[in-house]
Order: C-alpha cells, then sequence, then structure tokens
C-alpha cells in the first residue's frame, strides 16, 4: 500500500534538486564513454581486446550487487531521507574517490600490463558499486515523485535537460582537461578527475538533502534471491520497456565510447598525424561535434513531448530510432581525408568532409538519439503503476535495480563488441618501451613493425624517466575501416531491434491514469479483481 503526500504537481524547486542528481547519471557515463577507452589504450598502454575483458568483468560484478542494492532500498523504512535518499547521502563522497582510482594512471606505477589490468578491473569494481549505490535508489526516486502521468514527464523533462547539460560539459570539458596528446603519463586524467568527483558529489547530495518525494511506500522486505531479481520481467509492459531502454544504451554507448576513435583516426587521420607530428593545434571538431549532439537531445525534448501528447510515447521513441538510422547510414557515406601530400616540407592532406558537415550530422543525430533516450526514462514511473498493478505491492527499488543492471549490461556490451571488432582489425595501442628496446627498433625497422604493429615512425615517441612512451599517430587500414564500420552499422542494427519492442508496447496516457486509480481503490473497489485482469488483458 502507497501513501500519497502532495496532490500530484511537484514545485519548481523540488524538480530542480530531484534533477540534480542526474548531473552525475549523465555526466559521468560520457566522460566514461567517451574518455576511458583512450584512457586504456593510448595512456596506460592496455591492447584493445582487453578493454572489452575488462568491461565485460566489471558489469559481471555490477549485475552479482544489483539485486542486493534494489532489495535493501526497497526494504528500508522511510525517514528523515526517506527510503532512497538515505544511499545517495552516504554514497555521495565514495564517489568522489572512485572516480579519481578510476582513471589512475597505472602506467606511472608499473610496466606489467597483466598487473594494468588487474588494477584497472579492481577500481573499475569500486566505483560500479559507488555508482550502482547511487543510481538504483535514484531511479527508483523518481517514480516517488508523484504518480500524475503529464506531471511525471514534466518532472522527466528537467531531469533530462539537466542530464543533458551534464553531458554536453562532460563530453567538451574533460577532453580539454585530459588527453593522450598531452603525453604527460596520464597525470591530466587525475586533476580531470577529481574536478567532476566533486562536481558529482555535490550534485548527489542535493538531491539527497532538498528533493522530496510524493510517494510514500512502506518496506517491503522479500528474499534477496535470482528468482526475486528477475520477477519484474514477468511484467509484459516491463520487458518492453527494458528492452527500448537497452537498446538505446548499446547504440549510444556505441557511439559515444568510438566517435573520437573515429573523428581522429578515420575522419580526420591525416589531420591528427599531422598535429602529434607538429605539435600545432587544430580544431576540435569532434569535441564541437559531440557536444552539439547533446545539445541537440535538450533542444529536441519540447519536439519529443509533443510527440508524447499527439501520438503517444510508442510513436516518440519509433520516430527518434528511424531518425537515426536514416543519419548513420549517411554516416557511413562520409568520406575521410585522402592521401598525404608533402608541400614545401609540411603534411597536407586531400579535404574529405567540411567541418559544417561534420557538425551538422552531430547535431542531426543527437535529435534522434533524444527521443530514444527520453521515452524509456519518462516511462519508468508508469511501468512501476503496472508493475505495482500484477503484483499487488509497489517495489520501485526491485524494478530499479535489475534495470540498472540490464541497462548496465547493455552498455558493456557496446562499449564491448567494438574493441573486440577493432582489435582484431588490428588496432595498435599505446605502448611502455625500455630505451634499450627503443634503439633496437630503431636500427631494426623489420623488427618494430613486427613488435608494434606499424613502422616506428607511425609513433610519437616521448621519453618518461627510463622509458619511452610510444603513441600512434595513426592506425592501419584495417583498423580505420572497423571503426567506421562499427561506429554505424551497430547502431542501425539496435534501432531496427529497439523500433520492432517499440511497436508492441501498448502503454498509454489513458490506460496509465485507469491503472493508477485502479491501485489506489484496491482495498475498497469489489471489482478490484475484475478491473485488474481487463487492463492487464490490454497491455
Amino acid at each position: 500500500m502507497k501513501t500519497s503526500t502532495g496532490n500530484g504537481k511537484v514545485s519548481l524547486g523540488n524538480k530542480l534538486a530531484f534533477s540534480a542528481g542526474d548531473i552525475f547519471g549523465g555526466g559521468s557515463f560520457n566522460i566514461i564513454n567517451f574518455l576511458f577507452v583512450p584512457f586504456l589504450t593510448l595512456v596506460v598502454g592496455i591492447p584493445m581486446y582487453w578493454v572489452s575483458v575488462i568491461l565485460l568483468f566489471s558489469k559481471f560484478w555490477d549485475g552479482l550487487i544489483d539485486p542486493f542494492i534494489g532489495t535493501i532500498t526497497d526494504g528500508k523504512k522511510p525517514g528523515k531521507f526517506g527510503k532512497r535518499r538515505y544511499f545517495m547521502l552516504i554514497f555521495a563522497p565514495i564517489v568522489f574517490v572512485a572516480l579519481i582510482l578510476l582513471f589512475f594512471p597505472w602506467n606511472l606505477v608499473t610496466d606489467s600490463v597483466p598487473l594494468k589490468i588487474v588494477l584497472v578491473i579492481i577500481m573499475y569494481m569500486l566505483y560500479a558499486t559507488a555508482q550502482s549505490f547511487v543510481l538504483i535508489p535514484y531511479y527508483s526516486h523518481a517514480s516517488e515523485m508523484t504518480d500524475d502521468f503529464t506531471e511525471r514527464n514534466k518532472v522527466n523533462a528537467v531531469r533530462i535537460a539537466f542530464s543533458l547539460t551534464s553531458s554536453i560539459i562532460c563530453v567538451v570539458v574533460p577532453g580539454m582537461i585530459a588527453s593522450p596528446t598531452k603525453l604527460d603519463g596520464g597525470r591530466s586524467y587525475l586533476v580531470m578527475a577529481a574536478i567532476f568527483g566533486v562536481i558529482f558529489a555535490v550534485s548527489i547530495l542535493v538531491t539527497a538533502l532538498f528533493s522530496r518525494e510524493q510517494i510514500v511506500t512502506p518496506p517491503v522486505r522479500n528474499k534477496v534471491s535470482l528468482k526475486q531479481f528477475f520477477r519484474p520481467l514477468k511484467v509484459k509492459t516491463y520487458r518492453q520497456y527494458l528492452g527500448m531502454q537497452m537498446c538505446t544504451s548499446m547504440g549510444m554507448a556505441v557511439m559515444s565510447s568510438f566517435f573520437f576513435t573515429y573523428c581522429d583516426f578515420y575522419l580526420r587521420r591525416y589531420t591528427y598525424l599531422e598535429t602529434m607530428v607538429s605539435g600545432a593545434s587544430r580544431f576540435p571538431i569532434a569535441t564541437v561535434a559531440a557536444g552539439l549532439m547533446f545539445f541537440a537531445q535538450i533542444i529536441a525534448l519540447p519536439l519529443y513531448l509533443y510527440l508524447i501528447r499527439k501520438k503517444g510515447k510508442r510513436f516518440a521513441y519509433i520516430f527518434g530510432a528511424a531518425l537515426w538510422i536514416v543519419l548513420a547510414v549517411v554516416l557511413l557515406a562520409l568520406p575521410a581525408e585522402g592521401a598525404i601530400q608533402v608541400v614545401d616540407g609540411a603534411i597536407k592532406t586531400t579535404e574529405g568532409v567540411p567541418d559544417w558537415a561534420v557538425m551538422v550530422m552531430g547535431l542531426a543525430i543527437g535529435l534522434g538519439i533524444g527521443g530514444t533516450m527520453f521515452i524509456p526514462h519518462s516511462a519508468f514511473g508508469d511501468v512501476c503503476d503496472v508493475g505495482q498493478l500484477y503484483f499487488g505491492e509497489r517495489t520501485e527499488g526491485a524494478f530499479s535495480g535489475l534495470t540498472n543492471f540490464l541497462n548496465t549490461t547493455a552498455q558493456a556490451i557496446g562499449l564491448a563488441l567494438p574493441p573486440i571488432f577493432i582489435g582484431m582489425a588490428g588496432y595498435v595501442e599505446t605502448q611502455y618501451i625500455s630505451k634499450e628496446l627503443y634503439e633496437s627498433y630503431l636500427a631494426d625497422p623489420v623488427l618494430a613493425v613486427k613488435e608494434l604493429g606499424m613502422a616506428l615512425d607511425n609513433f610519437k615517441a616521448t621519453l618518461v624517466g627510463d622509458t619511452y612512451q610510444i603513441v600512434p599517430m595513426i592506425q592501419v587500414e584495417g583498423a580505420q575501416q572497423a571503426i567506421r564500420l562499427t561506429l554505424t552499422l551497430l547502431p542501425i542494427a539496435i534501432c531496427v531491434i529497439g523500433i520492432i519492442i517499440a511497436l508492441r508496447y501498448k502503454l498509454n496516457k489513458d490506460l496509465q491514469s485507469k491503472i493508477v486509480a485502479l491501485n489506489q481503490s484496491k482495498d475498497d473497489n469489489p471489482d478490484y479483481e475484475q478491473q485488474r485482469e481487463q487492463l492487464l488483458n490490454q497491455l
């Protein structure tokens, strides 16, 4: 049984306090998605195919702990900080520490690749634990803000605006602070992690201390088991919602984690080489285009709110996914820079697609992504209403725990598949070698190609202490094509699956209103069971 402490309306201050928490939710994912793979391969020196192992192992750990976290939050008695905000309050400072450790440059400590891999996995497990203890309660808290369909959409629109604003900042600013091209051994990544760790911790605290839920439910103490953990999957509407959410997460993980790599090592491959050779600055086309991609998701919110009102959430999701597919096909066809020409001793390139076109593409793709991202977020509370009707009790924590697990699993798959394909195609990572070995490569170019994967001239060598940091300035042709195909074909396939799932989603405003009303009248409605069956059959 639930009680409501309001009339369904959520004040602006409460919306802002609640939405502050998604500064962490939106921003942290993009720091990791955009920076973590280049950090591991081009700074720490971990081979691309091992990146897949790191991501998958970390998400396996995430899957082990999520059932406990969701059950723990459902079972807590509401207090001063509700059932959920208490956990955000405790784990906010831990997020700060964990983010710093996640971006710690272990290449400064050891040259052993196996030891680096183990250390990164341990730190990722710590970060994943802190993240889950914040985000599972946070997403559960979202469904408790109000049970009004229209007001819930408004709350989530403000939240998504916060999330996307944070995403833009976390796409543009961290890359200005920390980059493999700085050739500082990764120290700039520590500075970046410390700055954003503080921002994220404060944003979580704002939500924990100042937001207020309207829906208050008694503790629900269920035994932790696989059966209990996966129980929400019995609800068909939840499975459909989850499918749309997972497709978005997987596609976005592919797009964000390799968009910079696509621009640097394919679209602007020779400009990147020239920059590394000369040390000159260049127009940050990847950063600008990625920033526009997330800015477009903000300006798309009124469009998708309009589509929801006129056509429903299913139509809005399908519209966004279809737009993303069309633009991914265009992205596949964009021409890369041509062969190098040497003019007066300087490296010149034949122009590929102009910068303005890349920026327009980033903006347009963001409009499509915006729909596929906003709709599942706005539908979570509606799905919890269906879950309450189905099970007879409200357990947002269980739904949130399973959603977070499967959503992060989808992200892990989206992050892990490209490194496998690209690694198999011959992608070359940064390596740390001794002075003696570097000199042997200079003396024997054939040995250098055999051991490094490319000629030594294709690397930027920097002496760090007694070790040379060898950073690739270009990638082999096979790796370039693998990067291009991965960034386009995988999202197309994922969006097609998302559309197929969305076509089966039947929950609309009218049904949701009836479900909320029936849930509230459960104890004094003699026709409750009959009406319950009728509503469930319509879904």
